[in-house]
């Protein structure tokens, strides 16, 4: 079994690890000159425990033909707001796999529909896998347990996915509330950005509990207004991958937030980090979605406030707790 990574970045890299020890093959187009000769040099990633490295077995190259070529599935692990065009160019390739996989978490900017839509527009053919969870690319890639839901309408395609992708110390389950899971892995950044900015001010574990559960809370009434199961946000994609997200010092979209509380501009904090927080990208596109659908979003209102419109955490944070009174309901 081949299993192709359009994306070379570190959860690719993670997840391509682990599968290599299975003895599948695994095959990652990476298109940064630059990025394809430090891994080809030193066989490893910057992100990732210097005892990481990439095995022998593992194949990185800037070939995307050769990458995709008789793979059984293709995995997305590219930024959300290069998703598309990276689609079309796999697309002019014409691939015949068992079912394409995103693991990348966002929303597509530009027509803010979620990933795995944007996928299926450009090859609808093929079954489409959403493969998400708690999972910090470090620590998958240092041997820790965590578990990953493979979510299609394709229920087939999810259980391959699921079977392929569990062993060693990844297990996978397979879901059928797409909308929920893909939703719930992509608005996790955005309140995950939101605790780290209350880390960043100082903010003690009550406020960032109530934080998280209310920002859970936001996540579902979105879901719920494109007909997901309310249920699916208390799983993997949704509680699951919040958790570890808000918590973990590797996070990128916590880093963000922390940074952010503590004064730094926000393309500043950006320009710090060693690759993409897909959160600040979410949370505008997570705005217009929540307005189309006339759902009330306050987290993700005020990260959008605070990163893009300059405004005070302080501020933000005085502005939800005066919102007015209500029954704690998902409505």
């Amino acid at each position: 079994m081949k299993i192709a990574f359009v994306g070379a970045g570190r959860w690719a890299l993670a997840l391509g690890i682990r599968l290599a020890e299975k003895n599948l093959g695994v095959s990652l187009w990476e298109f940064n000159p630059a990025n394809l000769d430090r891994l080809h040099s030193t066989r490893r990633h910057p992100d990732l425990p210097e005892s990481v490295t990439v095995p022998p077995t593992l194949s990185v190259t800037d070939d995307l033909g050769s990458v995709v070529a008789a793979a059984r599935f293709i995995v997305f692990a590219v930024p959300s707001d290069t998703l598309a065009d990276v689609v079309r160019q796999v697309k002019t390739l014409n691939p015949k796999p068992q079912a394409l996989v995103t693991v990348t978490k966002g929303i597509e900017p530009k027509t803010l529909k979620r990933l795995s839509v944007t996928i299926s527009e450009a090859l609808p053919a093929l079954p489409v896998v959403v493969l998400a969870g708690p999972g910090i690319p470090r620590d998958v890639a240092l041997g820790d347990p965590t578990s990953l839901v493979a979510a299609s309408t394709s229920e087939t395609a999810a259980t391959a996915v699921r079977d392929a992708f569990t062993g060693g110390n990844l297990r996978v389950y397979s879901h059928g509330d797409v909308v929920g899971v893909e939703l719930g892995a992509a608005l996790k950044n955005v309140i995950a950005i939101a605790a780290g900015i209350g880390d960043g001010i100082g903010l003690g574990i009550n406020a960032k509990a109530a934080l998280l559960t209310r920002g859970l809370a936001e996540i579902t009434r979105l879901g719920l207004a494109f007909n997901a199961n309310p249920l699916t946000f208390a799983g993997l994609s949704g509680m699951g991958d919040l958790i570890v997200t808000a918590f973990s010092d590797h996070s990128r979209n916590h880093a963000l937030g922390v940074a952010v509380g503590r004064g730094e501009q926000t393309t500043a904090a950006l320009a710090k980090l060693s690759g993409v927080a897909e959160g600040a990208t979410t949370a505008r596109s997570a705005r217009a979605l929540a307005g189309s659908q006339r759902v009330e979003m306050p987290i993700t209102e005020e990260v959008c406030k605070i990163l893009f419109e300059g405004l005070s955490p302080h501020d933000s944070m005085g502005r939800l707790l005066g919102r007015s009174p209500r029954q704690e309901i998902w409505k």
